[in-house]
């Protein structure tokens, strides 16, 4: 394997998204004092849509794969960025932690290199920024396109939207469009989705589904890949061009999104419901699911996250719900369970739904 870093910690770790101004000042001197303490600090700026996000940290892992992921921002003295990352290890006295002050578009990763939170948050400081100031959607969820029809994946993490988004590619007219996160703009009647991210931060357990996928892996950037077995850990992950996959006719940037898909996984719920667009709002809102390998301790519990969101760092749940109206008034809505059915069976629903859309 050409490239493989394994992290202390390897999930999510405790947050406070609501830290006043005093301590968000108290934490960032903490982490300057310590990346001014030697040589080795890095700082990058990130594109996300338009938005410019810094990285600033002393873990070069978490430098190589946040340069790896984003597009790339200008980077001169008079170009100030729209938010702050501060991501530092080493700090005595400190359990892992998170915290951002919505003010100054801040958060600041105390003793974690875990790569998934740092770029969640990134993703979550831009959808505060264009939420209100940009009346731009951000949702976490994947999308392929299929004979020209945008049909979008929303669901907690480890119920199958990177599966199926890749099994909708396998078909001759479908194409990778996300992963992980898409930007929405309504405008006259259409729900136009773009990407988010210059390259996929992916589960490389996904390899179950498609083993033709692990020679591009022995190719990527890793990160908790526990002995060269890329399904061992379920939340271990790689940077994957998506232009790697089926070559750059099997990718496109932008798409009109036509069907929404919406997953959960348990052992109750019917395999399929059309859900209206009422019934669809309220069933995001709440935000049931239950938490699966990789999401999370506590597996097997139920729990909520409104919108099946967790990177959102501001919650806006009028604002959501406006925003996800205008989307199911140009596009149908199903929810399955992938937790009764083959993924085999679960892909037959998803590609008869976008069929009639």
């Amino acid at each position: 394997m050409r490239s493989n870093y394994m992290t202390r910690v390897r999930g999510r770790v405790n947050s406070n998204k609501d830290i006043s101004l005093e301590e968000r000042d108290r934490l960032v001197e903490l982490a300057e004092a310590k990346l001014s303490e030697d040589f080795e600090r890095y700082h990058w700026n990130a594109n996300i849509h338009g938005i410019m996000i810094r990285l600033h940290t002393n873990s070069f892992h978490l430098y190589d794969f946040w340069v790896e992921n984003w597009f790339s921002a200008p980077r001169a003295p008079a170009v100030l960025p729209h938010g702050l990352i501060y991501a530092v290890s080493g700090i005595d006295g400190h359990e892992p932690s998170a915290y951002y002050n919505h003010e100054t578009r801040t958060a600041i990763f105390i003793n974690t290199e875990y790569y998934g939170q740092c770029k969640s948050w990134a993703l979550g400081i831009a959808a505060d920024i264009l939420e209100t100031q940009h009346n731009i959607h951000s949702i976490h969820g994947s999308c392929a396109v299929v004979n020209g029809k945008g049909i979008l994946l929303i669901a907690p993490t480890g119920t199958g939207k990177s599966t199926h988004t890749w099994g909708l590619m396998q078909l001759p007219d479908g194409k990778i469009h996300s992963d992980d996160w898409v930007f929405l703009q309504y405008k006259k009647g259409l729900a136009m989705a773009d990407i988010s991210e210059r390259k996929f931060y992916i589960r490389t357990d996904m390899v179950k589904s498609f083993a033709n996928i692990a020679p591009l892996f022995d190719r990527c950037k890793c990160e908790n890949v526990e002995n060269d077995d890329f399904s061992s850990f379920a939340n271990s992950r790689a940077i994957l061009d998506p232009e790697w996959i089926g070559g750059p006719d099997k990718f496109v940037e932008r798409a009109v999104v036509k069907s929404v898909i919406l997953l959960r996984r348990d052992n109750e719920s019917p395999a399929e419901v059309e859900l209206s667009s009422d019934d669809a709002v309220n069933i995001l809102e709440e935000g049931r699911y239950q938490v699966l390998a990789g999401a999370g301790d506590n597996i097997g519990e139920f729990k909520y996250e409104s919108f099946y969101n967790p990177y959102l760092l501001m919650k806006r749940n009028e604002l959501q719900r406006r925003f996800f109206s205008q989307l199911f008034e140009s596009a149908t809505c199903h929810i399955l369970n992938t937790g009764v059915e083959t993924v085999g069976q679960s892909q037959e629903r998803i590609r008869r739904i976008i069929k009639e859309a």
